[in-house]
């Protein structure tokens, strides 16, 4: 594929993707099939179009996916594998589509064909020469959250840890994509009971938040809040407190944006409150949360 070629397939991507985000669907609908069907019968005429046809599939299998049609967005991406199946020069493009068959996958419910796609994914990323670093790490995080929603933390405390030391090495620890690795693994040490393990993580990732996003943003709020909790279970229950209190205070200023994570974060301190025997205060966060939801509303 040329590089006019493949400037144009990139154009036509970002155009589909503006269409779906915009809810003018069957504009974009007619869009990847029309892109489809002229790239298929250039195929047809000439085999050496092989990339472009390939990539017209991947641009349809995204419309289906972001529209919600999983089967035709199956369907799309494994036409466009068996395309290239075999083919040790089209191993980026494999490992995108292999990416994207995991995700519609994971989307379905169906967690053992997700894994076994998430894996073949990773697998040809790192083929890659240099390999693909990000790629391989945004896919560990993703393959992690599967495993620890089925339990397996080992496998998903691996994943995660090599997710964050290949993020740290590309892009440092001040990143936002960091930071959410952080606060994942945290996640996992706090379901796991490992609780000075969690805390150390969602300190890691407060410290980037503040860094990436500032003092103000619900990122940063969300981070308070999640350190917070960790606080709570080492027995730190002054630090535990002043982070609910500074999460709230950023949740309140953006009550509108984020209703749902205020009013969790406000139902949690609460619940801390009477855990250490203060019904006063704890009855005052939740009657102030029912009052700043009531005039977000």
């Amino acid at each position: 594929m040329d590089s006019g070629t493949d400037n144009l397939l990139n154009m036509l991507h970002d155009r589909v993707r503006q269409l779906c985000r915009a809810g003018r669907w069957d504009e974009a609908k007619n869009t990847a099939s029309a892109a489809v069907e002229k790239s298929r019968a250039k195929y047809q005429e000439d085999p050496e179009n092989i990339d472009e046809f390939s990539f017209s599939l991947e641009i349809q299998g995204d419309f289906y996916r972001q529209y919600g049609n999983l089967e035709e967005a199956r369907k799309s991406y494994f036409e466009a594998l068996e395309l290239l199946e075999g083919d040790s020069s089209k191993t980026e493009a494999l490992a995108r589509l292999s990416a994207s068959v995991a995700v519609v996958y994971e989307t379905d419910g169906n967690t053992d064909e997700a894994i076994t796609f998430y894996e073949r994914s990773i697998e040809l990323f790192e083929r890659m020469d240099p390999p693909s670093a990000i790629d391989i790490a945004s896919l560990c995080n993703n393959l992690a959250y599967i495993y620890k929603s089925c339990g397996d933390f080992d496998t998903a405390e691996t994943l995660y840890l090599k997710a964050l030391e290949l993020y740290n090495e590309n892009l440092g620890s001040e990143d936002e994509e960091t930071a959410a690795i952080c606060n994942n693994i945290g996640a996992l040490y706090l379901a796991a009971g490992c609780y000075d393990q969690a805390r150390e993580m969602f300190v890691m990732a407060l410290d980037a938040r503040r860094k990436v996003f500032g003092e103000k943003h619900l990122e940063t709020a969300q981070a308070y809040a999640n350190l917070a909790v960790a606080l709570s279970h080492t027995g730190e229950e002054g630090w535990a407190k002043e982070n609910y209190q500074t999460s709230l205070k950023i949740y309140e200023d953006k009550v509108k944006e984020a209703p749902m994570d205020y009013a969790t974060v406000s139902a949690n301190f609460a619940e801390f409150l009477r855990a250490h025997e203060d019904d006063r205060s704890a009855c005052s966060v939740e009657k102030r949360a029912s009052k700043m939801l009531k005039k977000a509303h």
